[in-house]
């Protein structure tokens, strides 16, 4: 974790905008007893799946230039890591967006982050935050940022029949998740976040993220 905030943890004051390359790790347990907000700048709270893509936007510095709090949990969030984001959102205000693969897998993250694990239910009121925003990767940023067969990867039966059960949840019911699910099962194929490699190394960073940011186009 790294970005416009200055945290206590345990005692010690860290500034999470002086942690180099690495940032902050956070901890499992992330209760306010632990883990106290001193001093917030950020605007909002960008959360990635992939550790490879966290380092990507640190080394641009995209949490610098756009004012954020930029997250990862190296796949699916750890307990901690969805603690920290539900009271980053509750008591600083802070939006949270969201970006992970494009694959049933990586909605599942995002459905997590929402709504909880099935699971952990009796945590959802600690763990979730039900205003999170997902910025992508959708299904239709193939065609709208002109990408290539390179980054496609064929649907599994296993995606298949997954992307099917999401689109029984209700918190997918809306008309726009089910295009987006559709949409994915439509290409026939699914695409990484590392895609975006294939526009230029920091295209996700100064062309991608900005864009749907600017344009506001994300899903709720």
């Amino acid at each position: 974790m790294v970005g416009n905030l200055t945290i206590n943890d345990s005692g010690d004051d860290i500034d999470l905008s002086r942690l180099g390359s690495g940032g902050w790790s956070i901890p499992s347990i992330c209760e306010p007893s632990v883990i106290k907000f001193l001093r917030n700048k950020a605007e909002y709270v960008l959360y990635v799946e992939k550790e490879a893509i966290f380092n990507r936007f640190n080394e641009d510095k995209f949490w610098k230039q756009h004012n954020c709090i930029l997250m990862t949990s190296g796949g699916q969030a750890t307990r901690g890591t969805r603690r920290l984001l539900q009271r980053l959102a509750n008591e600083l205000k802070l939006p949270v967006y969201v970006v992970v693969d494009n694959d049933p897998w990586g909605l599942y993250i995002y459905s997590v982050l929402k709504q909880g694990s099935i699971s952990l239910a009796y945590e959802s009121m600690r763990l979730a935050v039900p205003n999170v925003r997902f910025l992508g990767m959708s299904a239709l940023d193939y065609k709208k940022f002109k990408l290539t067969e390179a980054v496609e990867i064929k649907l599994s039966d296993k995606d298949i029949s997954r992307a099917k059960e999401m689109k029984a949840y209700p918190w997918f019911a809306d008309k726009k998740w089910q295009r987006e699910i559709d949409a994915t099962l439509e290409n026939g194929f699914k695409m990484e976040v590392d895609s975006f490699i294939t526009k230029g190394v920091s295209f996700i960073t100064e062309e991608y993220l900005p864009k749907k940011l600017r344009d506001k186009d994300w899903l709720t």
